[in-house]
């Protein structure tokens, strides 16, 4: 009777409810096991069973169920008692009216302890996550209070501090009175900012206890409570070794591009005057006698003419423009065929010593520009060593993967299979800022007029343009080594051919030379009429299809400059090929052929005479283009 007045007044309250009644210890625990009630009635006084006991089993197997004792009588204290037995609720029976609200609010506490009991666990989570994050963060973070006393720190941070106090940093610790003196001043300045609100971020080269040096980012930010006030500082520090490593790389490359662009252009210049120099030259040694007192000075002055067209080849070699003819080498070979060379460069008081690898793979080089860029470095060595000493020259073949490239600091070139050739000295070896500006052309640390300083700036850029990398490596006191590294090649190697030199013969065809510099214009066109040419000249390409318009015949081949005002060599070669498509053409420049072909100026593949040039050489190129022809031309 009691179960069904509670229902009336659930019914009457409007609670839509489904309930079941039980009486006994086990019909209790049966139904909170399958039923899984929302509210728990219970009668305080049961026969053989009792509502504390109920309540004392609720707990046990559903906790958060909201629990309403319904009893006839109750004393205070026994409310008392059940409401600390964890009881939500109490109701007289004669005050049933109740029900429909008490199961409301019991409802809904239990609703908002389940959300705060979400809360807390998400809470709890989050904290942990940060607490992992934090702990595990590669970035070093250290947080301090207001007075610069460690709160905590994580792994990375600590092991930072470490590393810059020389002793185990911990929570309690006041960080500015663990760091050197000149870095303490400085820190307690930016600490003082950051405690005015501002976000600091610096960027030092910090030494640390035992004497190293690192660079690091360092980030200062306020901590900021609820309430507006600044409570303490975060620091976050940032090794950015690796980072100022690429920059200072990046700078230098920049710095080598630019001097590449300018080298180029100077060489174009140079060649034209050389070319005109080294020519004159020539003519006057052929006119003068040996015993003639200025057939030495005209001598003295091609050999001054050959040296500086030498250092455009240099410049040309840095700035990656030089003409190259690669071929399949085999490495040790090259290096072997040059070892009698250097032992009689080197002299007395050196040591050469040669330590090579057997069946290397091919490298694909132009071997004249190899032996070079050997020279250069071996020659170095020497210079490096001026009382004397032992180089070391060894090829290898290895592998550069990921674990290379972290083992050897500032080598950053493609994966894949390389040979190597390492030149080592045992000389006073560099400073860091002098290693990394070797390859900069004339710089240098030999007195004035000692050295031109494009000795490693060759090397540099033969060994770029041969699709290589050139490493350097040094320590004050203890020497030098230079790494060149080689893509290989699973080709064999080409065998050497025997150069035979041979002096040009001449002609009777008619050639056309046009060049807008009069006086290299002047030379080729002597060059060619005293090999017997008959030789027409025009000063640019408008005024040399004008003069083929006016002239019966065509010539048998055309000489023509590349650069030139008014129409330049690619438009005249273009227009010359309307006329005459099987007229062949030799273009010549102070570019070399890969950089007029760059620039857009020329296309690839075409018969090219780099200037400067000796007149055999031109008298040559004409003579073989002549002999290729396989159409006589006609009217």
């Amino acid at each position: 009777m009691d179960a069904e007045l509670l229902e009336f007044e659930l019914r009457r309250a409007s609670v839509g409810f489904v309930a079941r009644r039980v009486d006994t210890r086990d019909e209790f625990q049966r139904a909170i096991a399958d039923f899984s009630p929302d509210v728990i009635l219970a009668d305080y006084s049961l026969p053989g069973f009792d509502g504390m006991t109920a309540l004392r089993l609720a707990k046990q197997s559903a906790p958060v169920t909201p629990f309403i004792v319904v009893t006839g009588s109750i004393n205070e204290e026994t409310a008392v008692g059940c409401m600390r037995a964890g009881a939500s609720d109490y109701l007289l029976k004669n005050n049933l009216a109740r029900i429909g609200p008490a199961i409301e609010a019991a409802l809904e506490r239990e609703r908002a302890r389940a959300e705060r009991r979400a809360a807390e666990a998400a809470l709890r989570r989050s904290e942990a996550n940060l607490r992992a994050i934090f702990h595990n963060a590669l970035q070093d973070f250290v947080l301090l209070d207001r007075r610069g006393v460690v709160l905590t720190l994580n792994k990375a941070a600590s092991n930072w501090a470490n590393w810059v106090t020389g002793r185990d940093v911990q929570e309690g610790d006041v960080l500015v009175d663990l760091l050197p003196g000149g870095i303490a001043q400085e820190w307690a300045g930016f600490f003082d900012r950051a405690l005015a609100g501002e976000t600091i971020m610096i960027e030092r080269r910090v030494t640390s206890a035992t004497g190293t040096d690192r660079w690091f980012e360092a980030n200062l930010i306020p901590v900021v409570a609820e309430d507006g006030g600044i409570i303490g500082v975060c620091l976050s520090v940032v090794n950015i070794a690796e980072r100022k490593r690429t920059e200072e790389n990046l700078r230098r490359v920049e710095r080598l591009q630019a001097i590449g662009r300018l080298a180029g252009g100077v060489a174009h210049e140079v060649n034209n005057m050389m070319t005109v120099v080294l020519g004159l030259s020539e003519f006057l040694l052929h006119d003068l006698a040996p015993a003639d007192h200025r057939h030495e000075d005209v001598a003295e002055i091609a050999r001054a003419a050959d040296r500086a067209a030498n250092i455009t080849r240099q410049l040309l070699a840095f700035s990656r423009q030089q003409v190259m003819q690669p071929r399949l080498l085999d490495l040790n070979a090259v290096v072997q065929g040059t070892q009698g060379m250097l032992g009689r460069l080197l002299g007395p008081g050196y040591t050469l010593r040669l330590n090579l690898v057997p069946m290397l793979s091919s490298v694909r080089a132009d071997p004249s520009q190899l032996e070079q860029v050997l020279l250069n470095l071996v020659l170095n060595a020497r210079d490096a060593m001026p009382g004397g000493g032992t180089i070391t020259v060894e090829t290898s073949s290895v592998m550069l993967d990921d674990d290379y490239m972290r083992r050897h600091a500032g080598v950053e070139i493609p994966h894949g299979a390389y040979n190597a050739v390492i030149v080592t000295d045992t000389g006073c070896g560099m400073e860091r800022d002098i290693a990394l500006r070797v390859f900069e052309p004339f710089f240098t640390t030999k007195p004035l007029g000692e050295g031109t300083g494009l000795g490693l700036s060759t090397a540099y850029g033969i060994v770029k343009q041969t699709g290589g990398y050139i490493w350097v490596y040094s320590e004050p006191g203890l020497g030098t080594t230079f790494k060149v590294y080689l893509p290989a090649f699973a080709d064999p190697a080409t065998p050497p051919r025997d150069l035979v030199r041979e002096t040009p013969s001449g002609g009777h065809e008619t050639l056309l030379v046009v060049e807008d510099e009069e006086m290299v214009r002047l030379l080729a066109c002597r060059v060619l009429r005293e090999r017997g040419y008959t030789v027409h000249e025009a000063a640019h390409g408008a005024e040399a299809l004008e003069l083929l318009s006016r002239t019966p015949l065509l010539p048998d081949l055309v000489v023509s400059d590349v650069v030139m005002p008014t129409m330049g060599g690619r438009e005249f070669g273009t227009r010359l090929r309307e006329r005459a498509p099987d007229l062949p053409v030799l273009y010549m420049s102070g570019f070399t052929g890969e950089d007029v072909v760059r620039r857009g100026l020329l296309e690839p593949g075409v018969p090219f005479q780099q200037k400067p040039f000796h007149p055999d050489a031109l008298a040559k190129q004409v003579r073989d283009l002549l002999d290729a022809r396989k159409v006589p031309r006609g009217v």
